[in-house]
């Protein structure tokens, strides 16, 4: 093996050095910074419907025109950032992100809740349309959902975090 040895005479080199060493053991600050990049990058993932891909549209949003997976925009808002020491975390514990995020089959029951819903026809006649009650029950689900990729690091964004480092291990 071969090993090289600097010794560092001038003073002002040494302090830089010592200050990066120092700033390098505390990343805190650098990682929150990127933490709030990401977010912020994840927000326009689902504002532009993918990127830099657009998301295939869901049954729902081209059924009422709305934006695939920004129903009710839980998801969307769920995403938080954590810093822990050395560790930055960014994601969400909304149970349906993982199927969203990475696609795959659906075959099991879920538990329909109770609720009201608008009818205008009955046994293929229409009717005075009126409010019924729609007790809760299971239904099966079989299905497939298609990779979405919401929490998407872009290229864009691996430049800037980098930029973010260099210049807090250079700075502070």
């Amino acid at each position: 093996m071969v090993a090289v040895k600097y010794t560092i005479k001038d003073l002002e080199a040494k302090a830089a050095f010592k200050g990066a060493e120092r700033r390098l053991s505390k990343p805190e600050k650098a990682l929150k910074d990127c933490g709030l990049l990401l977010l912020r990058s994840v927000a326009r993932n689902f504002k532009a419907g993918g990127r830099p891909v657009r998301w295939r549209a869901s049954g729902r949003a081209l059924r009422e025109g709305g934006k695939t997976l920004v129903d009710t925009a839980r998801l969307k808002n769920s995403m938080t950032m954590r810093v822990l020491g050395k560790v930055l975390t960014v994601g969400t514990n909304v149970k349906y992100a993982r199927i969203h995020q990475l696609g795959g089959k659906l075959d099991k029951n879920v538990t329909v809740k109770q609720h009201y819903r608008y009818i205008t026809q009955a046994f293929g006649k229409d009717i005075e349309g009126r409010k019924v009650l729609v007790k809760q029950h299971q239904r099966k689900m079989d299905t497939y959902i298609p990779a979405r990729p919401f929490l998407k690091v872009q290229a864009g964004d691996l430049r800037i975090m980098r930029k973010i480092v260099a210049d807090y291990v250079a700075t502070g």
